[in-house]
Order: structure tokens, then C-alpha cells, then sequence
């Protein structure tokens, strides 16, 4: 008993030792960081450090430089703060180019949709190769299905015979085909035609370069890689004269949309409409806005626009303006009905609407359509322009009867005297500036104050813990 009442003494006092040992060496260790500390302020070149820790001051001089430095830390990194953000969110600037003479033009693009979507030749054979007993009702479904869009989805009629993961591949098989003959001035170079799926059904591009990632072909290959071996859009220069394309022999009455070889059209483009045996003559001025490489390397959210290749689709291979608004009209599809057109490209695990899914589209196509609430509010759909765009105004379109057939001729009737080039006005250099003349004019500090600081911190620090252990 008295043995381990002598033990339990000797713990509780070994126990005190080392408290006592820690303490020690807790008040050693603050006394040799607040040393430390005083040396850091008392050489620092930072302005008004070293009267903090000057001999014999007054409390209230101390006060007085600790809410002055405090005061200036503040300013020079609220003013710092306000410079950086100026750099995130407009570091660019849109200015005029009036040299006409130094660039070329891209050639107008088109895109023409046939307004007789259905060949009766190819539905009639189609009709016959079904195994089905009430043809004309699958034929009526037919020619409803290829001429829906958001604006009349409701007019497809119930049947149930299709499913609807062949909607798209019935479409293209039936679709009239485009036979034109395509021309272009006298420069010698062609156009390529290139089949596309629009909102508006199977239509046909010229002098595109996004229109392929549209098309049947790539569609059905299940392709999202980038195509190399493009052909250059034509472009034009006003040495060259007044150019011109024409498409003669048009078998049908046509829809065609005019915009730029980085565009595509939808169901909310405008359009111009020709009737057949007619000759339309649509003449247009372009407006350019280009980016510079200077700009081209900043953020996207810098520079506020996407090159095609800045890609955040998930139903598109490529970006543009146009994309993006579909790509938020298949989302909105999603969410109302839980399933998207047959014209869009199904990802995952999404379903392609069948009728009941295309009546269901038809509730909301005031909504999906002019992508604006009921309210009228227009929905944020989180678009940004294309940084290389081309936009197109038409000047004057001429319709009138021609006898030899519907033919179609655009071009540009006047060269633009001006485009614009988005730019840097403020760029990171011009940030290093700022900041360094704030901490200049409030701290009296420069570059050599923060690498003092960071010595203090590294290298500094280590021998003088080496130094303090040896002691």
C-alpha cells in the first residue's frame, strides 16, 4: 500500500515535469518567433512596418501606424481586386478595320430546304416495302412526320406501326433529292453541296464549313471527331468584281436561309421563300467580326465568344451560336416531355419522341420556338457568339416568273468598307501595372518587397531555426 502510494507520487510529479518542459519550450518557441517577427518589420522595405516595433513609442503611435498600414493593406488590395476583376470579365474591345483593300470576304452561305419534302416515287416504293396492311394510313403518317417541325407537331397522326428510332432514317429515304446544277461567276472554283439536318428537316448547304457535322453521313457513321480535310470556304475580294452563284433547275418551290460558313440555320432563322417557275435574285453586304490572335488567347469567359472548336455540346460535334440554341431547345424538350425530336442526335440514354412524345412538344412550342417563357421573358440558354462570325444583310431580293425553270442567284452587291476586330485593351501586363502602382502608392512597396517577403519566409526562416537550434 505504501509502495504505491510512493509510485503514484512519482508519476503525478514526473507528469508536471513535463508540463513544465513544454511550456518551456512553448514560451522558448514564442519568444524566438516574436524575435523573428521584429526582424522582419524592423527591416522590411515595406513603409510603416518598422515604427511598429520602433524603441520607445508611444501605445498610441503604434495605434496610430497599425490602423494606418491596415487602412492602406486594404485600399491597395480593394483597388487590386477591382483591377482584376476589369481583366476577367473586359479585357476586350471591338474596334473598326476601313483599309477594304486588305482582306477578303467570305462568300455568302446558304442553305435551301425543298418545300415538298416527301419524293412520291420514293414514298410510294418505301410504302410498298413495308409489311403492312393499311398503306395509305402509313403514307398519310409519312408525309405528316417529314414536314413536322416545332410549329406543327400535333398535326402527326396517331400510328403506331413505326418505331420511333426510324423516324429520321424514313425521312432521309423518302426525302426529294437536289439535282441542281450549282455555278459561281467566273472564278473558276465550286461549291460544295453538302446534305444537312436541320429543325426544318433534310436541307442542303453551300460554302459551309459546320454543315458536314449534320449530315446523314456523319450522323449514321456516329462521328464527334473534327474534320481535317475541309475544304476552304470561298471568300472574295473587291478586285474581284461583282461574284455571283447561281442554282438553275430547282425541281420545287424552296426555302433558303442566308448566313455565315460558321452557322447553321434553325426554325427561328428568317428566310426567303420562292415559289416554283420563279427566279429569285437575293444581292447582300457582309459584316465581319474576326478575333485576334491576341485575344484568341484569352478565356472564353475573357473574351466572351467561342470558337467552333471550344465545344460544350453534348448534341453537336461542333459550336456555334445556332447549335447552342437547338442544343437548349433539346434540353428544354427533356424536361417537358422526356424525350427529343428525331432531327437531333439522341446522346445516352435519351429517347427519340414517338407521336404521343411530338403531341406532348406541341403544348410548349410557343415556348420552344421562340425560346422565351410564358411571360415572355426570354430564357437564359447561356449562348455566346462566335468569335469568327459573318453576318449577312440583304439588301434586295428580287422575285420574278422565269419560264426556263426555278433558278436561284446570290452573291454580294457591295463589298463592306469596314469590319470588326475584337481585341485586348487591357491585358495582363497592364494588370502587373496596376497592382504595382497600387502597392507602390499605398505600401511604398515593389517586386524586391515581395521576394523580401517570401525570403523571410524560406530561406531566411530556415537559418534562423537552424541558427536558434544550435543555440
Amino acid at each position: 500500500m505504501f509502495s504505491s502510494t510512493i509510485a503514484q507520487k512519482e508519476i503525478r510529479q514526473a507528469i508536471k515535469k513535463q508540463n513544465k518542459n513544454k511550456k518551456s519550450v512553448i514560451r522558448h518557441v514564442g519568444s524566438r518567433s516574436k524575435d523573428y517577427l521584429i526582424l522582419f518589420l524592423k527591416t522590411s522595405s515595406i513603409h510603416g512596418l518598422n515604427h511598429l516595433v520602433a524603441p520607445r513609442r508611444h501605445p498610441f503611435e503604434v495605434l496610430l501606424w497599425s490602423s494606418s498600414v491596415i487602412l492602406s493593406v486594404f485600399g491597395s488590395i480593394y483597388l487590386s481586386q477591382t483591377t482584376w476583376i476589369r481583366y476577367q470579365s473586359s479585357p476586350t474591345v471591338v474596334s473598326m478595320d476601313r483599309d477594304m483593300y486588305a482582306w477578303n470576304t467570305t462568300f455568302p452561305c446558304v442553305t435551301v430546304c425543298n418545300d415538298l419534302r416527301v419524293d412520291p416515287v420514293k414514298l410510294e416504293e418505301f410504302v410498298k416495302s413495308r409489311n403492312t396492311k393499311n398503306k395509305e394510313e402509313l403514307k398519310t403518317f409519312i408525309l405528316a412526320l417529314a414536314n413536322a417541325t416545332y410549329k406543327n407537331f400535333d398535326t402527326v397522326p396517331l400510328y403506331e406501326g413505326v418505331s420511333s428510332s426510324e423516324f429520321l432514317d424514313i425521312i432521309l429515304k423518302v426525302s426529294t433529292s437536289f439535282q441542281s446544277t450549282l455555278t459561281i461567276g467566273a472564278l473558276g472554283r465550286e461549291l460544295e453541296i453538302t446534305p444537312t439536318v436541320t429543325e426544318m428537316g433534310l436541307c442542303y448547304a453551300m460554302n459551309s464549313k459546320v454543315a458536314v457535322y449534320s449530315s446523314p453521313e456523319y450522323m449514321r457513321a456516329n462521328r464527334w471527331d473534327l474534320l481535317k480535310d475541309q475544304n476552304d470556304s470561298l471568300a472574295v475580294h473587291p478586285l474581284d468584281g461583282e461574284v455571283f452563284a447561281h442554282i438553275m433547275n430547282l425541281s420545287y418551290s424552296y426555302f433558303v436561309y442566308v448566313h455565315g460558313p460558321l452557322e447553321v440555320p434553325d426554325i427561328s432563322t428568317k428566310y426567303q421563300h420562292s415559289a416554283a417557275m420563279f427566279y429569285m435574285k437575293i444581292y447582300v453586304t457582309a459584316l465581319t467580326v474576326y478575333t485576334s490572335q491576341q485575344a484568341a488567347s484569352l478565356s472564353i469567359a475573357q473574351r466572351r465568344c467561342r470558337f467552333t472548336h471550344e465545344n460544350n455540346l453534348t448534341h453537336f460535334a461542333v459550336y456555334t451560336y445556332t447549335n447552342c440554341q437547338m442544343e437548349c431547345r433539346a434540353r428544354m424538350c427533356l424536361k417537358f416531355c422526356h424525350c427529343i425530336p428525331h432531327f437531333y442526335r439522341r446522346v445516352g440514354d435519351e429517347e427519340i419522341c414517338d407521336v404521343d412524345g411530338l403531341h406532348c412538344l406541341a403544348k410548349y412550342k410557343d415556348v420552344l420556338f421562340k425560346l422565351r417563357d410564358k411571360d415572355g421573358k426570354k430564357i437564359n440558354c447561356g449562348c455566346l457568339p462566335i468569335c469568327d462570325d459573318v453576318n449577312y444583310v440583304i439588301q434586295s431580293n428580287d422575285v420574278q416568273e422565269w419560264f426556263l425553270g426555278t433558278n436561284l442567284q446570290w452573291g454580294i452587291a457591295s463589298y463592306p468598307r469596314m469590319r470588326y476586330r475584337r481585341d485586348i485593351i487591357f491585358g495582363f501586363t497592364d494588370v502587373l501595372v496596376a497592382v504595382g502602382g497600387m502597392a507602390g502608392l499605398f505600401l511604398g512597396c515593389s517586386v524586391l518587397s515581395f521576394l523580401e517577403i517570401l525570403y523571410f519566409l524560406t530561406l531566411r526562416l530556415f537559418c534562423y531555426t537552424q541558427t536558434t537550434l544550435r543555440k
